[in-house]
């Protein structure tokens, strides 16, 4: 506890109270309506098949006019992107550097690079670190050369976390930054509606936070680029999704 505290006094300070000059030839500070950080789950209970699946999920939704379009109707038609993978606490990885996206093109790039490799990086890792995933999460936002109006981490992960800081905790600290949490929690090894409520309820009371935060469910890992596109769309508009779309897990799933 202590230790989150200390971080986030000195998150605070360096984001509040330093505000040093640019030095000469630092690249220039590119201000958009929207930073998005993507982090998806890539623990042990992910296999290499959903793995693929959620990369290629992603990739599928840069790829689609409609979100490309909510992109172009912003003010100033740009928001910044990155994709970081995460397992344990000490495994996160920016497989898309942060990205500037203002056309169907730069969209492309971010599928592209998506397809780059497919391959989890790391092997047998039993560790799920939602709480180290969202404070690593809000360092890659807060050190980038983008400046948004808003600033949004949208995190995925089929279990609740088991390893590393307190997930409430990590969460309060990240909203205190003026920092949004929207979850994709999947339900792929959950049969009963007991045990899928049972995920859905934790994101909701311990990893989504901020003004706006919602959670969009999925039934498993083929339904990813649906609701992955969904939850998108709704983060780059500012609008919340349909309750249909909240809500589709609960409908029942003929044999």
């Amino acid at each position: 506890m202590h230790l989150l505290l200390n971080r986030l006094v000195i998150s605070l300070f360096f984001l509040v109270i330093i505000q040093p000059a640019p030095a000469v030839g630092e690249t220039e500070t590119i201000k958009v309506d929207l930073e998005l950080l993507i982090a998806m789950d890539v623990s042990h209970s992910v296999t290499h098949e959903e793995h693929a699946a959620q990369i290629e999920g992603v990739a599928i939704a840069f790829e689609h006019p409609r979100l490309v379009s909510a992109i172009r109707n912003l003010p100033t038609g740009k928001a910044a992107v990155a994709v970081m993978l995460w397992a344990g606490p000490e495994n996160q990885l920016l497989i898309v550097p942060w990205t500037l996206i203002q056309d169907i093109s730069d969209a492309r790039e971010v599928a592209d690079r998506m397809r780059r490799d497919k391959e989890p990086p790391w092997q047998g890792l039993t560790f799920t670190a939602i709480g180290d995933a969202l404070l690593q999460g809000a360092d890659s936002l807060t050190g980038n050369r983008f400046q948004g109006r808003r600033r949004v981490i949208d995190i995925s992960g089929d279990d609740p976390s088991n390893q590393g800081v307190d997930v409430s905790e990590a969460r309060d600290i990240v909203v205190l930054q003026g920092i949004v949490i929207n979850g994709l929690p999947i339900l792929q090894e959950r049969r009963e509606h007991e045990e899928k409520a049972e995920l859905v309820n934790y994101f909701r009371d311990h990893v989504v936070g901020g003004n706006g935060h919602f959670v969009v469910p999925t039934l498993d890992f083929s339904d990813f680029p649906r609701a992955m596109l969904a939850k998108l769309i709704s983060e780059v508009s500012g609008v919340d999704p349909d309750k249909a779309v909240q809500s589709a897990w609960q409908i029942p799933v003929s044999p």
